[in-house]
């Protein structure tokens, strides 16, 4: 029996393949300047204890955090007016799951800088975190960041915010974390976390405020699902 040509046993196998293995996902479509999508990656996240969760920005434009385990809250932004453009809000273009996520993009700034803060209300008071050890969140740089730079992400407590605070106003406790064109899963430890002056203030976990991203730099951030970890 003679030798089958290549071509033809290619097209053979394209029709086997083809009968039986129909695609099982939807393709994911990546916006113009949004980061690289996971593959369905904050799925993996998506049935975590329902305390855990701080904010997946479904709740829309309102910038609500979720209302769950004792706190509720809301995005707050502070910007030194420096940075002639800033957008600091939620977002449907370039959601890592859901509808929606966080974009946080800024323009070079002169002093110091833009913050993003999901701020924690207990009660009126600050919220008590012993129960928890870290807190994580899914996050990429947009197409419009530049050169990858270690962004600061932190905690707030009352040592650190006015009017509560007395000689540690503004130095939060950060770490910087580099991030890259692709949505990732980062977990920060409380324990990880540092201030700039010395000596440092032990971080008060009853006394949380809220989780901080603060930059001095030209940015294009994006975050979605960040969660409390014990």
């Amino acid at each position: 029996m003679g030798a089958i040509r290549l071509d033809v046993a290619l097209a053979l196998l394209a029709v086997v393949v083809g009968a039986g293995c129909a695609p099982s996902a939807d393709p994911i479509r990546v916006g113009p300047g949004c980061p690289e999508s996971p593959l369905r990656g904050p799925a993996l996240d998506a049935n975590e204890p329902a305390d855990r969760l701080v904010a997946d920005f479904e709740s829309g434009a309102t910038q609500q955090l979720v209302q769950v385990a004792g706190r509720d809250g809301s995005w707050i932004h502070g910007r030194d007016l420096t940075s002639t453009s800033v957008t600091i809000a939620p977002s449907m273009a370039c959601a890592a799951r859901g509808e929606w996520a966080g974009h946080f993009a800024a323009s070079p700034p002169t002093s110091w800088g833009n913050n993003w803060t999901a701020e924690f209300r207990s009660g009126g008071a600050p919220y008590d975190g012993t129960a928890y050890g870290g807190v994580s969140f899914w996050a990429a740089f947009g197409g419009g960041n530049g050169p990858p730079f270690g962004v600061p992400f932190g905690i707030t407590t009352t040592d650190t915010v006015q009017p509560t605070c007395t000689t540690h106003c503004d130095d939060h406790y950060m770490t910087a974390v580099t991030l890259s064109g692709a949505w990732q899963r980062y977990e920060i430890r409380f324990s990880e976390l540092t201030q700039k002056n010395s000596p440092p203030a032990p971080m008060r976990q009853d006394q949380l405020v809220g989780f901080i991203i603060w930059t001095v730099s030209q940015c294009d951030i994006w975050i979605d699902d960040v969660r409390l970890e014990p």
